[in-house]
């Protein structure tokens, strides 16, 4: 199930992608010779005016063959020639390069708006919701560090804490992170149990917090907060939708300049970060902890593509743009060769390094 979970969510964020180049494409009036959902080889497809729609074998997601887009459109026929890519005017092939990070970005926005109508865990703190929306406040667990105490008792991000029982001691019925934090350091070495709610369910687990050694108190591995479920009208989920799927956009770009910046600095960067196999990871335990969770974790991962697809590199949305910008610089078009060339060496190192990181990835689960 977590697999045919995993190719959903990638068929869902790369035809989003695609379906933007494709409607841009259309819009400009650029020939589009193909639609593909999945990669080759095709099963089956048929022609609608001048496009082929296929539909693929491999359900990684889809692409889009746009004439000329590979820069040479000499080769054309004439009458094609006009229609082609490489012979449009910059700022409308800039646009149509743009226009799958751009629909990344859109697919956030209904997503998270979902999300807000069937009800989102939301912090308390800060939020600009008003309190009479907020429904079921508790403390939720949204991250849990690796090799602790509190990863070995089988507690995940969406849990909510709701009750702590230490040995000789009454029940601890928690309200406030404070009391969480106050009673495992309390309990430093010794065996505490919890009572959690899981998707409508409550559950219970052990877990024996460490020893912090420069202050002996007790560490269990969680960062919490205080959150409410959050329900909206129609009008009002659109409007969080759209300012969650800003901040989060803002957020994430953040994370990737201290990615770049830790490059230089730290020397296990890429252990940080998650391929494939470790996505199909994240989305499992997405799904086990509801819908909503799902819901949230696509928005995140079409906002990562669609600024990946960004970043300047060839090969990229981004690396193409920077070629474009280049030439409308030099006010010559780059050779098709060399962009081919570095088009292809690019895709080269990318996949290099997603291969790298599938192996880490592979390595974290059989540690």
């Amino acid at each position: 199930m977590s697999i045919i979970l995993f190719f959903a969510v990638l068929a869902i964020l790369i035809l989003a992608h695609e379906l933007g180049h494709f409607l841009f494409a259309k819009l400009s009036k650029i020939k589009v010779e193909e639609f593909g959902f999945g990669f080759p080889p095709r099963v089956f497809g048929f022609r609608r005016g001048e496009t082929i729609y296929s539909f693929n074998l491999i359900p990684f997601g889809g692409f889009v063959k746009i004439c000329g887009e590979d820069g040479s459109p000499s080769d054309l026929p004439a009458e094609a020639l006009t229609r082609s890519f490489g012979v449009q005017k910059a700022y409308i092939r800039a646009l149509v390069l743009s226009a799958g990070v751009l629909f990344n970005l859109l697919l956030a926005w209904p997503l998270l708006t979902a999300t807000y109508l069937i009800g989102a865990p939301v912090s308390v703190e800060e939020n600009g919701i008003p309190g009479n929306y907020f429904k079921e406040k508790g403390v939720m667990i949204i991250q849990i560090q690796e090799g602790m105490p509190a990863e070995l008792s089988d507690l995940r991000p969406g849990d909510y804490l709701l009750r702590f029982f230490g040995k000789n001691e009454k029940t601890l019925e928690i309200s406030d992170i404070k009391e969480v934090q106050n009673f495992i350091a309390n309990h430093p070495e010794e065996e505490i149990r919890m009572d959690y709610l899981r998707k409508g369910k409550v559950f219970s687990t052990k877990a024996i917090p460490l020893k912090n050694p420069e202050n002996g108190k007790g560490i269990l591995g969680i960062a919490m907060e205080k959150v409410g479920i959050v329900r909206l009208p129609f009008h009002m989920a659109i409007w969080e939708g759209l300012k969650t799927t800003v901040r989060l956009t803002g957020l994430i770009a953040e994370a990737f300049v201290d990615f770049f910046t830790g490059i230089f600095t730290e020397r296990k960067i890429l252990a940080q970060v998650a391929g494939p196999v470790g996505i199909a990871g994240i989305i499992a335990s997405a799904a086990q902890s509801g819908p909503i969770f799902i819901l949230q974790l696509v928005a995140l991962l079409s906002i990562n593509l669609a600024l990946i697809n960004f970043l300047p590199f060839p090969a990229l949305d981004g690396g193409r743009l920077m070629f474009l910008a280049i030439e409308v610089i030099r006010r010559k078009p780059i050779s098709a060769k060399f962009s081919n060339i570095a088009h292809n060496l690019g895709f080269a190192i990318l996949i290099s390094l997603m291969l790298i990181i599938t192996y880490l990835d592979i390595l974290k689960l059989m540690q």
